[in-house]
């Protein structure tokens, strides 16, 4: 018989021995799924690389070649890298740096005879369009041709920015019975508060002030004044830029065009009529007549940018930092499906300490293209690149892309110049913070919550209650230190009184056009501007040798096999949230809102 009044009973030698081997058998098999596991990873690496090795080289330039570019492709700001990336898409995934530095050479190389672009629906946004109108440009200024062909702008509308890029362009070709979806724009906010009473879910959220207005879709049923304003302002803002752009790229007033939105989605026939396009063709036809009008071969710019040669160490540098996503605390991180990307102060921190130590790097270029995020990583990320500037003497260059608002502003402030496109979406600068109480769910659904609380404030961030009106008092004060430390900040970057700030803060949304008039930002223009910018506060001469330096860096395959073997969230998490909620565009901006320094959840549609 056992003796239970020892601490650790006797086991029976019969039992002994079946534990025993149970707990071998149990290692056993614990170590082959390891085993099995890592041949697994290796293997997939082997099978990864021999795919690189037959497809994934560059293909070599031809000596006379016509530059081919889908802009329906993704270009996005931050490179898709991990092995998930790599898994789904065969190749790195190409920035849209990668994009402009592209037609920037291609301009100059003698090889390239011309560019043959194609859209119909894109990814890209449009800040990034207005970059890409403007390099275009530059490549026509180099006495070279510039086409582009679309099997249709948009689907029956949400054609207008993809028609506002080919208007760049020398020539816009239309397939047969193809449509012109440039039905203009329009600004969609969802409202939940409705469906949140119905499942018993109360938000108490704050902000300071009106127009901060991210968590009033959870808070009302529909548009306050303010909102309402602010929203009208900033897309009749961008419907103007738009207007003016296209009427004269396309020779023709701005009523004439208004006129042409407001009678679209438009035939390809009646788009020829209206001279909003040269000429109809099918697609093959088109390609075959450029081909043979230069005797040229097309090259795809993916195989154009495998060709582009870099400098190596010793040559003087450009860093070029990327801010992409919602600013958080804690490691920077991507949805491996949708590649979805979420900025870390502590990633952001490593690079910077890197950048500093790098004799090489004579200018840092900071690329933003955030809607915000948590004021507290905010304002590591801007106190760090003050401390690159003054300690290390680098001067810091800001280009704003899509979105660099209320967090992504603040960081902003830290640059020696802010450069932003007239479409950006900029400002933001207030502060919001509060929480989903579940009190009355938890009634409907029978759960009954206990505590035991040692301080009178201990439960203030409890879901299960409301604030106390001690609570929202403490509450709102944070708010109020938070929000004055924004301010102050701003008013000294960009030299505004407070009085003066005070019209323009208060968590109004601007573009960039109307941010330059108010003086929140420097100069309007794209990354073409932010070098030119960096290398004229560098003191690097046009003529001079100097290489970009890319922040994030790529991972190393032994990073890559890490982060796999470890089961990073960037790899795993983010990805399997990506397949249940990413396609739910409502249910991605809701979730912004527990960070204390973003947007309002809109959706701008064109």
């Amino acid at each position: 018989m056992t003796d239970l009044k020892t601490p650790f009973p006797e086991v029976k030698e019969k039992n002994k021995k079946r534990i025993f081997a149970a707990c071998l058998l149990l290692k056993s098999l614990i170590y082959s799924f390891a085993i099995f596991g890592i041949l697994f990873i290796l293997l997939l690496f082997v099978v990864l690389d021999l795919l690189h090795q037959d497809g994934g080289r560059a293909q070599p330039v031809p000596k006379s070649a016509i530059l081919a570019i889908d802009f329906d492709a993704p270009y996005s700001e931050t490179r898709g890298d991990n092995i998930m990336t790599e898994i789904a898409g065969g190749v790195r995934s190409q920035t849209f740096l990668d994009l402009i530095t592209a037609i920037n050479v291609a301009a100059a190389d003698s090889r390239v005879k011309a560019i043959a672009a194609n859209v119909s629906i894109s990814s890209l946004g449009l800040a990034q369009i207005q970059d890409l109108r403007d390099t275009i440009k530059n490549f026509r200024a180099s006495g070279k041709k510039a086409y582009l062909f679309s099997s249709g702008f948009g689907s029956f509308g949400r054609g207008t920015k993809e028609y506002y890029l080919a208007t760049a362009f020398d020539k816009i070709v239309m397939a047969p019975n193809s449509e012109a979806g440039i039905t203009g724009i329009s600004i969609e906010v969802p409202f939940f508060r409705k469906a949140l009473d119905k499942i018993g879910v109360t938000p108490e959220f704050y902000s300071r002030y009106e127009y901060k207005s991210a968590m009033n879709s959870l808070t009302d049923f529909q548009m306050s004044k303010p909102y309402r304003e602010e929203m009208s302002r900033m897309g009749g803002s961008i419907f103007n830029r738009f207007a003016a752009d296209v009427s004269k790229a396309r020779g023709m007033s701005e009523k004439e065009l208004k006129k042409l939105v407001d009678n679209a989605p438009l035939s390809a026939d009646d788009a020829l009529k209206a001279g909003l396009i040269d000429e109809i063709s099918y697609r093959q036809d088109w390609q075959k007549a450029l081909e043979k009008d230069y005797n040229a071969r097309p090259i795809a710019v993916w195989d154009y940018i495998g060709n582009i040669s870099t400098y190596g160490k010793g040559v003087q540098a450009v860093a070029f930092l990327v801010i992409d996503g919602v600013i958080a605390e804690g490691e920077s991180y991507a949805g491996s499906i949708r590649n979805e990307t979420v900025t870390g102060a502590d990633t952001v921190l490593e690079q910077l300490e890197e950048i500093s130590e790098n004799k090489d790097v004579k200018a840092l270029i900071v690329r933003v293209n955030s809607p915000g995020g948590a004021y507290g990583a905010s304002d590591d990320i801007w106190h760090a690149l003050e401390q690159l500037k003054t300690q290390k003497k680098i001067p810091v260059i800001v280009s704003m892309g899509d979105y660099a608002a209320s967090g992504g502003y603040f960081v902003a402030l830290a640059g020696d110049k802010i450069i932003a496109e007239p479409s950006t979406i900029t400002g933001s600068i207030g502060v919001l913070g509060g929480k989903m109480v579940l009190e009355q769910l938890w009634k409907k659904i029978g759960v009954n919550w206990n505590s035991v609380n040692f301080g009178e404030n201990a439960g203030i961030l409890s879901f299960n209650t409301k604030f106390s009106n001690k609570e929202k008092s403490i509450f709102n004060k944070s708010l109020d230190i938070v929000y004055k430390d924004f301010t102050l900040k701003v008013s000294k970057a960009r030299n505004l009184d407070l009085n003066a700030l005070d019209k323009l803060a208060r968590g109004r949304v601007w573009t960039g056009e109307d941010a330059l008039k108010h003086n929140l930002v420097d100069g309007t223009g794209g990354l073409e501007t932010a070098f030119s910018e960096a290398l004229k506060a560098a003191k690097i001469k046009p003529a001079e040798k100097f290489r970009i330096l890319y922040y994030p860096k790529e991972k190393t395959l032994q990073e890559k096999i890490q982060q796999l073997v470890n089961g990073g969230r960037g790899v795993y998490m983010s990805g399997a949230l990506s397949v249940f909620s990413s396609e739910i565009n409502e249910l991605k901006q809701l979730n912004r809102l527990r960070y204390d320094a973003v947007l309002p959840p809109m959706q701008i549609n064109m």
